[in-house]
């Protein structure tokens, strides 16, 4: 299957530039548009795939039902993480800027020098760390150097969550995979009520995921192997679609080149919040696209 490619960050940048001087460039709007846009028709699709079991045939994207029940999830996903401000310098950033600052140079929590990278990481203060207690002090600390001042910041409160999306089961009742008898979800484990075969429900979901399944499209008749097409798509994989489907549903009522810059914009503003999400839609690697958009941001 042909999948939409990703945008092009000159064309980007060069959308910005003329909207500096007050130039919408119609043909260029619609060039990037028209990428952005079938890139999130795309990464909607494949979402869609892991919500309700449905797969696009790779010839005529056919829906095909999957036979398997991957027990799919009903929610978004989605991040809360959000820009805060140093209180000491107050460069803005995002918490995960202070976790990546000390995987590229570690350094001590106490007198944040940087650390001397031997057997253990070793600072000139006498604290001493190995790798692996390192990234699990770094991963629960709530105090963080900043990474432009090196003064100490707290991680910020989490902003309330109006509702939760609760995870939806397709179907209560299972089908044993032994048996092939009638089993039930309870009490953390997957239990069959015919043959009494138990197992963790963790560990039988991730089975679910690894497991193969022949595919035929009702309308071409071409096969195709699940696992097959789930490796052609990880590119487009992604827990938070919601950035996807907004553009794709607001794109299609634009009239003016006016509203079509707004939605570009409005989606660039999202994946600058969104650093692991960027790279589905940009063409580029994650550290180039966020300094672009760090610099695009600057230049408002």
């Amino acid at each position: 299957m042909d999948w939409a490619p990703r945008v092009k960050p000159i064309k980007i940048r060069r959308l910005y530039r003329y909207a500096r001087l007050g130039i919408y460039d119609d043909t260029l709007l619609h060039d990037v548009g028209s990428v952005l846009y079938a890139r999130c028709m795309d990464i909607a699709t494949v979402a869609d795939v892991y919500r309700g079991g449905r797969v696009p045939c790779p010839r005529c994207r056919t829906k095909v039902t999957r036979r398997i029940d991957p027990l799919f999830s009903k929610g978004e996903g989605g991040t809360y993480e959000h820009w805060f401000r140093c209180p000491h310098c107050t460069e803005r950033l995002l918490w995960r800027d202070c976790r990546q600052a000390l995987r590229d140079t570690p350094r001590c929590f106490d007198c944040r020098a940087v650390l001397y990278k031997e057997v253990v990481l070793r600072c000139a203060c006498g604290k001493t760390w190995s790798q692996e207690a390192y990234k699990q002090s770094m991963r629960t600390r709530v105090l963080l150097p900043c990474p432009h001042c090196l003064d100490l910041v707290r991680r910020p409160d989490s902003p309330p969550v109006d509702r939760t999306l609760k995870n939806q089961r397709s179907n209560p009742e299972l089908q044993c995979p032994k048996c092939q008898g009638v089993a039930l979800h309870q009490n953390g484990n997957i239990e069959c009520t015919v043959c009494g075969y138990k197992r963790r429900w963790r560990d039988y979901r991730k089975s679910l995921k690894k497991k193969d399944e022949k595919l035929e499209c009702p309308n071409c008749e071409y096969t195709f192997r699940w696992q097959a097409w789930r490796k052609s798509v990880r590119s487009l994989r992604t827990g938070n679609p919601r950035p996807a489907r907004e553009f794709v549903k607001k794109w299609l009522r634009c009239r003016t080149p006016q509203q079509r810059m707004i939605q570009i914009d409005t989606l660039l503003q999202t994946l600058h919040g969104r650093g692991p999400l960027a790279p589905l839609f940009i063409d580029s690697d994650e550290y180039k696209i966020r300094q672009m958009l760090d610099d695009l941001a600057s230049q408002r």
